[in-house]
């Protein structure tokens, strides 16, 4: 898990409960309360409405919550996201929290917002056990705000082999975690076939002209047909 992820995690149990102390937070991370503490103050420096001490234990005021819409699309979807990272390796419990507080999160978005921040996090899969590891760089925020407005993606790629290939052409489709890093789930333009790519792989990225989604393509489509290959392979 990235020190992100964790922040937006602390955040979104803040948001879920009443009243927090530093060692149960300690617990639901695998982390030290000096961590914990280094956390909260991060969120507070950027202007989080933490509020508490040292074994009293730590809210977000009353009055926090009546500001739901302040958040943007993109805003909610990132915290939607984080949550989903951090479900996909956390207990049962700590998965129910953050499912309650991804509920009330979306509760106070419009109807509009709220469906673009589903469609957002229907994008991004995240297998179970995928997230303890930090991942390797790449263009995530481009790659991401091209699969929402379906844009074209273009850039030269390097293979497992060594090889790079120059100009590679897709639509982007979704996104997946690894255990290091992230896999771009798209159709490939000159193979005319599903494909996958690693961001960190990617070089000299360009963003192009929008596409209209294709029968049968849609991001769930491709990984349950991937899933059901495997199944009749194995």
């Amino acid at each position: 898990m990235t020190r992100l992820e964790r922040l937006m995690g602390i955040a979104l149990l803040l948001s879920a409960r009443r009243r927090l102390r530093a060692e149960a937070l300690a617990r639901e991370f695998g982390i030290s309360e000096r961590t914990v503490y280094r956390d909260l103050r991060a969120l507070q420096a950027s202007g989080f409405p933490v509020q508490g001490t040292p074994g009293d234990g730590y809210r977000l005021p009353s009055d926090a919550f009546l500001r739901p819409l302040a958040f943007t699309e993109a805003e909610a979807a990132a915290l939607s996201i984080a949550a989903s990272a951090l479900a996909s390796s956390a207990d049962e419990g700590l998965r129910e929290t953050l499912g309650s507080a991804l509920s009330k999160l979306e509760s106070g978005l419009g109807p509009e917002v709220r469906a673009g921040v589903r469609s957002r996090r229907a994008s991004v899969a995240f297998p179970p056990g995928t997230t303890k590891a930090k991942p390797k760089d790449g263009p995530l925020g481009e790659v991401l705000e091209a699969v929402r407005a379906r844009q074209v993606l273009s850039f030269d790629y390097d293979a497992v082999t060594g090889k790079r290939s120059e100009n590679r052409r897709v639509e982007p489709l979704g996104l997946v975690r690894l255990p290091d890093g992230w896999l771009l789930v798209a159709h490939c333009l000159s193979r005319q076939a599903a494909r996958a790519f690693r961001l960190d792989r990617m070089q000299r990225l360009r963003v192009g002209e929008p596409f209209a989604p294709r029968p049968g393509g849609a991001f769930a489509e491709v990984i349950a047909a991937e899933e059901e290959k495997r199944r009749r392979g194995s």
